[in-house]
């Protein structure tokens, strides 16, 4: 049975994890420590247990793909390989898990921001990226059916980088399968107009699905994600380059990139870090007279020109604690405006 885990390796319908850049909250957090939330919290909970632990939520689900039954199969994608000239830079900027078992039908979806991770089914994170923020989100799919949606989806926009050496696929799937097609690198057809893939978890909890190709052409957050969910968004997002070019106009479209991040924890922690030392990719809306819904939003795209010429996409779903949380920890703000073209 394919399912997301709790940090007590219980069946959760659903999981987010947000690693803090490594010496914030305290000189000895060497990158592990991590805030926690599923449906059964009350709030985003700092993680008693590192994610150099087994103990944790990241750790039980990768264990259950890795161990997974002869019947069960999991096709792992990221834009970077642990080798560096096995890249392929028409490939998507996308990275996650794809987890499935036909005969019990079930399956999860894990989506993340760490370069060259898991690197042969291992557990441990890259050394060299520890030093960074990164995000996490895992949800156990309905049914087989709607891993095979999902990889029909990437297979037409994200066309991610797989790497084969840390997946494997079952000898019962069929060559026609699109979760076959993924593995495989065959059938992509990348589309020059966007999608959106609603579905929901196994427990009925909405999701959105919107991804884009290289061949799109234009931002991802303003241009793709504010209008798909109409409202304005707060993004943080590695950002490294040249992003949209913006001018003075009179549109009230903009969103807002995020500066400075502080998580305070209860009763006198607080994980606070500058932008430059986040490798995560995420959203909330901002709520005004034009929408009030508490969007989240676990990507795998940055906001930069560069990304322009990128496949990737981003989980987008209604959860009030968590963006209460995320919203909360947004220090300081750079608006940007919708440009005039756009």
């Amino acid at each position: 049975m394919m399912e997301a885990k709790n940090q007590q390796g219980k069946p959760v319908d659903w999981w987010f994890i947000y690693k803090t850049p490594e010496h914030t909250g305290n000189p000895k957090n060497q990158g592990f420590d991590f805030l926690y939330y599923d449906p059964d919290c009350n709030a985003l909970e700092l993680s008693p247990t590192g994610l150099d632990k087994n103990n944790q939520a990241l750790s039980h689900t990768l264990a259950d793909i890795f161990n997974a039954p002869e019947s069960g199969g999991y096709i792992v994608y990221n834009d970077e390989h642990a080798d560096p000239e096995k890249n392929k830079s028409e490939k998507g900027h996308c990275k996650g898990i794809l987890a499935f078992d036909k005969v019990s039908d079930s399956a999860l979806y894990l989506l993340h921001s760490t370069p060259r991770f898991p690197s042969d089914r291992e557990f441990t994170l890259p050394d060299d990226e520890m030093i960074y923020g990164q995000t996490f989100i895992c949800i156990t799919l309905p049914d087989y059916q709607t891993a095979n949606h999902i990889a029909q989806q990437m297979l037409s926009q994200q066309n991610p980088q797989i790497l084969t050496e840390s997946s494997r696929i079952p000898p019962s799937l069929r060559e026609d399968e699109p979760l076959s097609q993924l593995f495989h690198g065959t059938g992509v057809s990348e589309s020059e107009t966007p999608s959106k893939l609603p579905f929901r978890s196994r427990e009925g909890k909405e999701f959105l699905l919107t991804a884009k190709s290289r061949k799109w052409g234009k931002d991802f957050w303003l241009d793709l994600v504010s209008p798909a969910l109409q409202c304005d968004l707060v993004v943080e997002t590695w950002r490294r380059g040249a992003v949209t070019p913006l001018q003075d106009n009179d549109s009230k479209e903009y969103d807002e990139d995020v500066l400075t991040l502080d998580f305070k924890i209860p009763p006198s922690i607080n994980y606070e870090w500058h932008y430059t030392k986040d490798h995560a990719k995420w959203a909330v809306a901002l709520k005004n007279s034009t929408s009030s819904l508490p969007w989240v939003c676990i990507a795998d795209m940055n906001r930069m020109v560069s990304q322009e010429k990128r496949g990737g996409g981003s989980l987008c779903f209604q959860e009030p604690r968590l963006w209460q949380a995320l919203k909360n920890a947004e220090e300081k703000l750079h608006l940007l405006v919708q440009p005039a073209s756009a």
